[in-house]
């Protein structure tokens, strides 16, 4: 059993925040790891809430979640960071916008070749 798949097993025991509605069946994502302290995202599967628990772990579960979550962790390309260019290039194209989000969102984008 993973501890990925520990815990949302021992979720049934905790209540959501916000419904009060047990957890069991949540969605449980680890978001990161850092020694023996891991931040989860853990949704409700009665309200859909979704929260933050930061979980710490002592002893040797440690070695067993950090290879859950190295195969749970999708590769993450290598780019360069946005310019100040870039930042000034936005604040001028939203400055004029109107419209909604969602059609900001949904504009192609004419500088992409």
């Amino acid at each position: 059993m993973s501890i990925i798949d520990f815990i949302r097993d021992r979720a049934r025991f905790y209540n959501c925040p916000v419904c009060g509605r047990s957890l069991k069946g949540c969605e449980v994502q680890v978001l990161s790891h850092e020694d023996e302290r891991f931040h989860l995202q853990v949704t409700c599967a009665q309200c859909q809430v979704t929260f933050v628990v930061v979980l710490a772990i002592q002893g040797g579960a440690v070695e067993e979640v950090e290879s859950a979550v190295e195969a749970l962790a999708p590769p993450v390309a290598a780019v360069e960071p946005i310019s100040v260019d870039e930042i000034l290039d936005l604040h001028l194209f939203l400055k004029g916008f109107q419209g909604t989000l969602t059609e900001l969102i949904h504009q192609p984008d004419h500088s992409r070749g």
